[in-house]
C-alpha cells in the first residue's frame, strides 16, 4: 500500500479529533452545569452531591469532530453525579432531583432538561450535548461502591472501570511507548468513518462505547503507518459476524439493537476496503490516493489536498513510490552519490552551521 500517512495524519489533526477551542468550550458547559446543579440541589433544599466521574469519549479521549456535511450532529459530555447511599432517594426520584436543579437554573436553554433512563440530558442547540448519569455510593471493605439509577431500579456499576481499561489497552496494543497512541487515533477515526457514513446513508450505525469496543477488537497496530493500520483494521471489521457480541472490559457492551448497525458498519468497511486496495496496484499518483481516500471519509479535505498541494507533493510522493523498489544496493549507490556530489559542491551537509 502506498504510504499516505502523513496527510491521514494532518486529516486526524485538523478534522476528527476536537479541537483546543472544542474541548474548552465543552469543558465550560461541563462546569457551567455541575454549577447548576449544585446550586438547584441547595435552592430545593435537597442533598448535594458527593462527586463527578467523566465518563464516555471525553474522558477517554476518543471524541471527533462532526461529520463534515453533518456539523449540527450531536457530541457529548457523560459526566456521573453521584450521591451518598443514605441521601438518594429512588433512582427516578433522584435523576429528577438533578433534572430539576438545571431546570431551576439554566434560564437560558433553548431546550429543556430530559430525564432519560439512565440519565438527565441537557441537548444545545449547536450540537453539544451534557448527559449525567446519576448514581449512589457507599463505603465497603473494599472500597467504593457504585449503582446507577436505571429507570426505576438502582444497579452496581463501576463508573470509572471502563474508563481504565480503555487507558490501560490503547497504552499496551499501540506500538508507541508513550504520547500520542495510535489507537486511539484508530478508534478516532473509526468512530468519525461511523458517522459520516451514518450521516451519508441517513441510517444508524454503532456509536459510542459499542464503536470503540469494535475498532479496539479489529485493530491492527502497524508502526508509523496510521493509513495501513487503518485500512487492516477495517478489513478485520469486515470479515466480523453482525451477531457477535461486543465486549469491553468483559461485559457486553452491545444488545439486540445493535446487530443492524454493525451490519451496516461492516458493509461500508468492506467497501472501503474494496476501493483502498486499488493503492497497492500501479504507481498511484497524490491525486489517485487523494481520491480514493475521500471515499472513505468523505470530506473535501482530500479535495484540498488534491488541488492545493498534488504538484508540490507529487514529485516526493512518486520519488518515496520509487526508492521502495529500489534494491538496497541501488539505494546505497544513490545515497553515496549524493554525498560525493555535496562534497564536491563544497555544500556541505549542516546548513545550519552558518
Amino acid at each position: 500500500m502506498c504510504d499516505f500517512s502523513r496527510p491521514i495524519s494532518q486529516f486526524h489533526k485538523d478534522h476528527v479529533r476536537l479541537t483546543r477551542d472544542q474541548l474548552a468550550d465543552m469543558h465550560r458547559r461541563r462546569e457551567r452545569n455541575l454549577d447548576r446543579i449544585n446550586r438547584g440541589l441547595d435552592e430545593t433544599n435537597k442533598p448535594a452531591f458527593s462527586e463527578t466521574i467523566n465518563q464516555g469519549g471525553y474522558a477517554q479521549r476518543t471524541m471527533t469532530q462532526p461529520p463534515e456535511r453533518d456539523q449540527d450532529s450531536r457530541y457529548d459530555i457523560d459526566l456521573g453525579i453521584v450521591f451518598e447511599h443514605d441521601n438518594a432517594a429512588g433512582p427516578r426520584t433522584t435523576r429528577n432531583w438533578v433534572r430539576d436543579a438545571i431546570d431551576r437554573k439554566a434560564t437560558t436553554l433553548k431546550n429543556e432538561p430530559q430525564t432519560k433512563k439512565k440519565c438527565v440530558r441537557v441537548v444545545y442547540a449547536t450540537g453539544y450535548q451534557c448527559d449525567f448519569p446519576v448514581f449512589r455510593r457507599r463505603w465497603s471493605d473494599s472500597g467504593w461502591k457504585y449503582e446507577i439509577s436505571s429507570g426505576d431500579e438502582w444497579i452496581g456499576s463501576d463508573p470509572a472501570a471502563m474508563n481504565r481499561w480503555i487507558e490501560a489497552t490503547v497504552a499496551a496494543n499501540s506500538p508507541e511507548s508513550s504520547g500520542s497512541y495510535q489507537l486511539r487515533r484508530i478508534i478516532r477515526l473509526g468512530k468519525f468513518f461511523s458517522k459520516t457514513h451514518s450521516n451519508r446513508l441517513s441510517r444508524k450505525f454503532p456509536g459510542g462505547l459499542v464503536a470503540t469496543a469494535l475498532f479496539i477488537e479489529a485493530y491492527v497496530s502497524i508502526d508509523g503507518r496510521d493509513d495501513q493500520a487503518f485500512r487492516e483494521t477495517l478489513r478485520i471489521l469486515s470479515n466480523r459476524s453482525k451477531y457477535a457480541p461486543v465486549y469491553a472490559d468483559g461485559i457486553e457492551v452491545s444488545d439486540d439493537k445493535d446487530a443492524d448497525r454493525i451490519e451496516r458498519l461492516i458493509r461500508q468497511a468492506k467497501e472501503s476496503v474494496r476501493e483502498l486496495e486499488k493503492l497497492d496496484v500501479g504507481n498511484p499518483t497524490v491525486a489517485d490516493a487523494n481520491k480514493i481516500w475521500k471515499t472513505v471519509f468523505r470530506h473535501s479535505f482530500f479535495d484540498q489536498e488534491t488541488n492545493d498541494n498534488a504538484n508540490r507533493n507529487s514529485a516526493a510522493f512518486v520519488a518515496s513510490q520509487a526508492a521502495t523498489a529500489l534494491s538496497d544496493s541501488e539505494k546505497q549507490s544513490r545515497m553515496d552519490a549524493a554525498v560525493s556530489a555535496r562534497r564536491e559542491s563544497g555544500g556541505g551537509g549542516r546548513p545550519w552551521s552558518k
